[in-house]
């Protein structure tokens, strides 16, 4: 998982800022993960991110990933992800960045509109 955090602060990764703040973001980001079976998570929260990887299946050796969350404002957050396959030749994944974004994106229209 330290090939993820490396890679991160070698500015890679797919970035995208929502209208949700942090806490939010982070709720649906762990959603996400339910969505795509993830096996572990590790939350490094005060750090603003959290580490995750799915396993081995049929067609995949399986994937690390990291999702940093950055407040731009109180109301938008910048959502960061970075996928690493665990072999790096193969072709198939079961999760890329852009897909992890769309189901971000749904997950977010999902989410209640709560009015004060």
């Amino acid at each position: 998982m330290s090939s993820v955090v490396r890679a991160k602060a070698q500015g890679k990764g797919t970035s995208r800022v929502y209208r949700v703040n942090t806490e939010g973001a982070w709720e649906i980001s762990k959603k996400v993960f339910r969505f795509v079976k993830i096996e572990a998570v590790e939350e490094h929260r005060s750090e603003g991110y959290m580490l995750a990887m799915i396993g081995k299946s049929l067609v995949s050796s399986g994937i690390v990933m990291g999702v940093w969350i950055e407040p731009d404002d109180d109301e938008s957050t910048t959502v960061t992800v970075v996928i690493k396959r665990r072999n790096p030749i193969e072709f198939s994944v079961p999760l890329t960045e852009t897909e992890f974004h769309d189901d971000f994106e749904l997950a977010l229209s999902m989410k209640p509109k709560i009015k004060p």
